[in-house]
């Protein structure tokens, strides 16, 4: 179990604001937008930077000032960090050598998390050669090899197409034995893969718990964040929004999804935006009802 007890770090432009959460063996994304200060959070819990207050308890024990090497702890940061003269096997068994292992061990080790990620086939292959997916499969294998009590993934799946990415979720799915925090501005990873979920703005943890959080936002910050439309001190999702006839909005801009448009209208002095498959065109006049409506605190 991870605790996160007040913690707050000033470091460069990023502020972190009296930051607390606990997560068990669940799959905990936090989600914000860049320059958040969400690096700096994963950063702090795993030891590459020291918090200026608060507190971080791992499994019943104070880590906070531990040096990165006795927290037991795996990271994968954005850029993979790999070894560019060493290969994929060796990249993979890299903590297991400093850690002094047999060789069978650390062959029997190699191998299962090879098949565990599927890379198998990559195990001889030269760091330099390998896509941004394998490449962050390798980071995962080279995490995860050493038994880590929590996996710390640093936007695992910023520098890779839209492909590549699903398979990296995937894989990721994969992942129930130990607890893992990710972090991410991909409201889709958020969907997708989290258990736990956090909405991070300005170095603050604003929101934080089950998946509700993504459905039902408690105040206007998430909201806008997440996308919902808040007209009258409620949150409206874009898919709870009824486009009909009639003369209340003006269509002002429209999105073509292919089946489904998103469609923003200038209604009761605000932009509301809308799915539907209906064929507008800019200009046009329409009804609006709200099938949902979550109330918001400030």
């Amino acid at each position: 179990m991870l605790k996160v007890n007040n913690l707050s770090k000033i470091w460069k432009d990023f502020k972190l604001k009296n930051v607390s959460f606990e997560i068990d063996k669940e799959y905990c994304v936090i989600l914000g937008p860049s320059g958040a200060g969400k690096s700096v959070l994963i950063k702090c819990i795993a030891g590459i930077l020291k918090p200026d207050s608060g507190k971080i308890i791992l499994n019943g024990e104070d880590i906070t000032n531990l040096p990165p090497e006795k927290r037991n702890i795996g990271y994968v940061p954005q850029n993979y960090a790999l070894f560019p003269n060493k290969n994929v096997y060796k990249n993979i068994a890299y903590g297991l050598i400093i850690k002094k292992a047999n060789r069978l061990e650390i062959e029997r080790k190699v191998k299962e998390i090879a098949e565990f990620l599927d890379i198998t086939h990559l195990l001889n292959r030269e760091v330099k050669s390998l896509s941004g997916g394998e490449q962050q499969r390798v980071a995962l294998a080279r995490a995860l090899i050493l038994d880590p009590s929590i996996l710390l993934l640093d936007e695992p799946t910023s520098a890779v197409d839209i492909k590549i990415k699903e398979s990296i979720i995937s894989e990721l799915k994969k992942i129930k034995h130990i607890p893992v925090l990710h972090v991410t501005h991909d409201l889709a990873e958020a969907r997708t893969l989290g258990e736990k979920i956090g909405i991070f703005i300005n170095g603050e943890l604003i929101a934080f718990g089950d998946k509700d959080v993504l459905k039902k936002p408690k105040n206007k910050k998430a909201a806008e964040f997440l996308g919902f439309n808040i007209v009258n001190g409620k949150a409206i999702a874009p898919e709870d929004v009824i486009i009909e006839k009639g003369d209340e909005g003006e269509v002002v801009n429209i999105i073509d999804y292919g089946k489904y448009k998103k469609v923003f209208v200038k209604y009761n002095g605000c932009i509301v935006k809308a799915f539907t498959e209906k064929e507008l065109n800019i200009g046009d006049f329409v009804g609006i009802k709200f099938k949902k409506e979550v109330n918001l605190s400030n």
